[in-house]
């Protein structure tokens, strides 16, 4: 299970530099990122006697990876983005969606498959927790609902909205209560909007799926919240 979490996170960089690293680049990226990187991170945050696990000397709570796999790949993607510069001819060139339905499609298999991300968190079939998943679905609702209206009915963002909410509820799905999963995910689809257009329109980063703000910032804000 730890291992799909590793191979997961190095994936959610490439979002943010497509069209811009050769595959075999993107393979020996994959490779260092992983061992300098995840691995001490996940280490420290989960690992027995890590400086930022639970009982540590700098408790971080991260139940499902809002640290250790968002929080890292969102700012690594950040930086990968800078230093790879923008695709040729953005922003003058319009570069939409190939397909909003494929979109839509890809977003409902991870709005399903988080369920499993986050339960199974918990490792043992004895220690899977309804409470988590609850928690899950309501900042899923809270994220897709503000995305919605800020979002002024962008299908990029409406589907990107509910994954917003899934990411920041990581780290504390079992502990929040549903009220206070709710809020966290709707502050999070309202800051993934914010932080888009900032990082689109104002900074010039071509973050082409928005990596940065959907899991650094909000993934950020979960382990915050």
């Amino acid at each position: 299970f730890q291992l799909t979490f590793a191979i997961i996170t190095p994936a959610l960089i490439t979002g943010a530099f497509a069209e811009r690293m050769k595959f075999s680049a993107m393979v020996v990226f994959t490779v260092l990122w992983s061992i300098i990187v995840y691995s001490p991170m996940a280490h420290m945050v989960w690992g027995q006697g890590g400086f930022l696990n639970a009982s540590g000397s700098l408790p971080c709570l991260d139940f499902a990876g809002g640290t250790v796999v968002h929080v890292t790949s969102g700012v690594s993607a950040l930086v990968t983005a800078i230093y790879l510069g923008k695709r040729i001819g953005y922003p003058k060139i319009p570069m939409p969606p190939h397909s909003v339905v494929l979109s839509f499609v890809g977003a409902c298999m991870l709005w399903v498959g988080w369920f499993g991300f986050n339960v199974m968190s918990a490792q043992l079939i004895e220690a899977v927790s309804g409470l988590v998943a609850v928690n899950s679905l309501m900042a899923m609702v809270g994220g897709t609902l503000t995305a919605l209206v800020l979002g002024r009915n962008d299908p990029g963002f409406i589907h990107n909205g509910p994954l917003a909410g899934l990411v920041a509820v990581c780290a504390g799905s079992d502990l929040m209560h549903p009220l206070g999963a709710l809020a966290t995910g709707a502050i999070a689809g309202a800051l993934f909007v914010w932080m888009f257009m900032v990082t689109q329109n104002k900074w010039k980063i071509d973050d082409v799926l928005g990596v940065w703000p959907l899991h650094g910032l909000c993934g950020a804000w979960g382990g915050i919240a």
